[in-house]
């Protein structure tokens, strides 16, 4: 339950401190005071949408806090765990920061979280219900939740709605693969080719450097053995060859030296020319003697060569990229006997989950089938008690056949959702004698915040939200009705927290704690403001919904005679 509110420089409150009591809690104030500030706050913390609109003029940010009691919920407690916060005394902190321009910042018990978490723990604290939820009913797909919320279905559904899921994951999955094969088969013979073309070649790495070399070699061979000739000859072979020259310089030098040793250093010099001299003759020598004009050999180097130069141009510029290249197709083909296999496993996986999902969805269809009528039951004895005897309520529940659909056990085919096989309707007849039909056709407003809060006093007890919120779902009532409603709303808050806004008597004089909204201007600006009210207010305040501004004896004595049963806190 709640336990206090507190709201900072939010729209027209400066400073608002709220607490709340256990039960029937009302919200009253004239139009325009701010009633719906204090549930837009609320929603706030509880993870709802932030606007830098909302801060109060002149101020950096806006800051709204909630105090929580949870001792009760212990489907919140296992989710806290889950997210390793952990309550103090049973007392959750919900504090929300929005700042002007820098984003906001939320908080559980003083710890930092996201936004979604936020609102995943507000979703198990607090259920609003205000008048545009009214909508819901009039929206179809929504009666098959409030359906599967009464029967309790939520686990079942849950098995169907993870069974779709993966059953559609899959069968996309399916999809992808058979196309992705589709693909590979179709490039298959192209990369076979491919393959052994490469394989036939028979690459070397390196080799085509090496016969580039050889190429110009053997190209200019007639070329490189006259110049390497002429050279040989002039250093040692023929008549005056520099070795000879410089032979015949060395022997009359080298008598010389004894009558001048200075020479000495001359003489080796010359040594060393001379052998320096035969060692590059005897390279030039063997050079001329492997050396020879090849023409095939030529043709064979250009051939291999040419063979490179194709492959180059079609799957890499080097001798490993072509090889790289070979290897990718490889694997494609590889990998395409192994989609085959992984295909033919997600297409037995299909089945089986399809059996499953099957099985499920009918089971589930058929619960609803048999046991609708305990929710018609009680919606009709509900509306009895709000006024709307002669109204009959009845829960369609139709399977939704398709020629595409899934065939069943029945022989019928069904299109399946996360939801199962059913579409569920909600219709009603307000006069006896009249078929049943869409409510959109049939009730008016009053009638439709009759229906949502018999749907809320029935389903109020089958979850572990213990605050209920209604906003100002009086509207468009009055008289009995309003008595009426008032009732259930005391009736519901006998096993739940209900916090309701409200500008009727009859309903305000029903509750256990009174919450009197006023505005008022200082200083040229507007202040929002709330006080629980003690006994003299209370009666004053009822008496205002009763007569309105201007407070008779008359509307006085009623106020005080329709509470004089309540305990006043």
């Amino acid at each position: 339950m709640l336990r206090e509110l507190h709201i900072t420089n939010f729209a027209l409150i400066e400073n608002l401190t709220l607490p709340l009591g256990k039960k029937l809690n009302v919200v009253t104030g004239e139009t325009g005071a701010g009633k719906s500030i204090i549930i837009e706050a609320l929603n706030l913390v509880l993870g709802g949408r932030a606007d830098t609109s909302d801060i109060r003029t002149g101020s950096k940010s806006a800051n709204v806090e909630a105090v929580f009691d949870i001792r009760k919920n212990r489907k919140l407690k296992k989710s806290l765990e889950e997210l390793g916060i952990e309550p103090e005394d049973n007392l959750l902190i919900l504090r929300r920061i929005v700042n002007q321009g820098t984003g906001g910042r939320n908080f559980i018990n003083d710890k930092p979280v996201t936004l979604r978490v936020m609102k995943r723990v507000g979703d198990e604290l607090v259920d609003i219900h205000g008048q545009h939820e009214h909508q819901n009913l009039l929206k179809k797909d929504k009666h098959i939740d409030y359906l599967d919320d009464f029967l309790e279905l939520s686990k079942r559904r849950a098995t169907v709605s993870s069974l779709f899921n993966s059953f559609q994951e899959k069968k996309k999955d399916l999809t992808e693969r058979k196309q992705r094969i589709k693909g590979l088969k179709e490039k298959e013979e192209l990369y076979r080719f491919q393959i052994k073309e490469i394989d036939d070649a028979e690459l070397k790495s390196g080799e085509d450097e090496e016969l580039e070399e050889r190429q110009r070699i053997l190209e200019n061979a007639e070329k490189l053995i006259q110049t390497i000739n002429d050279a040989y000859n002039l250093l040692y072979e023929k008549e005056g060859s520099i070795f000879e020259i410089l032979n015949k310089m060395k022997a009359n030098i080298e008598p010389l030296c004894d009558i001048d040793h200075s020479l000495k250093k001359g003489k080796e010099q010359l040594d060393n020319v001379l052998f320096g001299i035969e060692e590059v003759s005897q390279v030039f020598s063997s050079y001329l003697n492997r050396m020879e004009f090849d023409p095939a050999e030529l043709e064979m180097v250009t051939k291999r060569l040419d063979l490179l130069n194709r492959l180059k141009v079609k799957y890499g510029k080097t001798i490993e990229e072509i090889n790289a290249y070979r290897d990718t197709k490889e694997k494609a083909i590889e990998e395409l006997e192994s989609v085959k296999i992984e295909t033919e496993e997600i297409e037995k996986e299909i089945d089986e989950i399809k059996e499953k999902l099957i099985s499920s969805s009918y089971s589930l269809s058929s619960e609803r089938m048999k046991r609708k009528e305990g929710l018609e039951e009680k919606i009709n004895k509900e509306l009895q008690d709000l006024g709307m005897g002669s109204s009959k309520f009845c829960v369609e529940v139709k399977r939704i056949e398709e020629n595409d659909g899934i065939s069943f056990p029945d022989g019928k085919k069904y299109r399946i959702t996360e939801k199962g096989i059913d579409k569920v309707e909600f219709l009603i007849t307000t006069n006896p004698g009249e078929p049943p039909m869409s409510l959109r056709k049939v009730v008016s407003g009053g009638e439709l915040s009759r229906i949502m809060l018999a749907l809320k006093s029935i389903l109020a007890l089958l979850d572990e939200v213990y605050c209920m919120i209604f906003d100002e779902v009086d509207a468009g009532i009055g008289g009995a009705v309003a008595e009426k409603i008032g009732e259930k709303m005391m009736e519901i808050s006998r096993e739940r927290q209900v916090i309701t806004i409200t500008h009727l008597h009859q309903i305000a004089s029903k509750g256990d704690w009174h919450i009197k909204v006023e505005k008022e201007e200082k200083n040229g600006r507007a202040y929002t403001y709330a006080n629980v009210l003690g006994e003299k207010e209370r009666i004053e305040e009822v008496a205002r919904l009763i007569s309105g501004e201007r407070l008779s004896k008359t509307a006085l004595e009623h106020a005080r005679n329709i509470l004089k049963k309540k305990h006043i806190k």
